[in-house]
């Protein structure tokens, strides 16, 4: 059996894109730029929110960019979440991992500072042992493994204890260039095509069998 398990956040746990255009429009309109639909900006994530800002405004040059970025992240703090919802079946995966004696862990790319408050809203209940968004100051972003391996060594889990569940290539990314076995999950923002792509073999196409996976680990 293995000791832990790693969450990606964003189209992982949380169907969270909804809240995220909001407020990427806001500031895209703000500095007269076209909004998005959700399609489209479900092609700008999973690297963090200064690249969802970059990709979204189409590669603007620094200064804009960096006005952009400082413009989104008080709009997410700020955002009551109200679109963003667990995705389904997970609320009893995520009991019956703890009730089985796992730690449990979230690791992503969006800014720490807004990472904590949307996991304490609609994660909190679940007693997750470790939670950290991007905090460039102690470890890279995915898909650098020195995030992962923050949270192992904060942890003390050696990594072949360990399992990282995320749902696109730079989670696969991820794991295996931190040494982690990993489990793709097909509900999220990216197609099966992609996470194949990078390298991804165990999957699981809705909670019942991500649970079953775990736990045959």
């Amino acid at each position: 059996m293995k000791k832990l398990v790693i969450f990606d956040l964003d189209g992982t746990l949380l169907d969270t894109l909804e809240d995220i255009r909001e407020c990427i429009n806001v500031v895209l309109e703000n500095n007269g730029y076209k909004t998005l639909s959700k399609s489209e900006v479900l092609k700008c994530v999973g690297y963090g929110a200064k690249k969802l800002v970059y990709l979204a405004a189409n590669k603007p040059d620094d200064e804009k960019w960096e006005k952009m970025f400082n413009e989104y992240v008080p709009l997410q703090l700020a955002s009551d979440n109200s679109k963003t919802v667990l995705y389904d079946g997970l609320d009893n995966v995520l009991v019956e991992l703890k009730n089985r004696g796992y730690k449990l862990a979230i690791v992503s790319n969006k800014p720490d500072s807004v990472t904590q408050p949307v996991v304490k809203q609609k994660l909190g209940k679940y007693g997750f042992d470790f939670i950290t968004g991007n905090r460039p100051e102690l470890f890279n972003p995915k898909p650098d493994k020195s995030c992962v391996e923050y949270c192992l060594n904060t942890l003390s889990i050696k990594k072949e204890d360990a399992i990282f569940v995320g749902d696109s290539e730079v989670d696969v990314q991820t794991f295996k260039g931190a040494g982690v076995d990993g489990i793709g999950v097909l509900w999220g923002f990216r197609p099966k095509e992609m996470l194949v792509d990078a390298g991804c073999e165990r999957f699981a196409e809705n909670a019942e069998q991500l649970l079953n996976e775990i736990i045959k680990m």
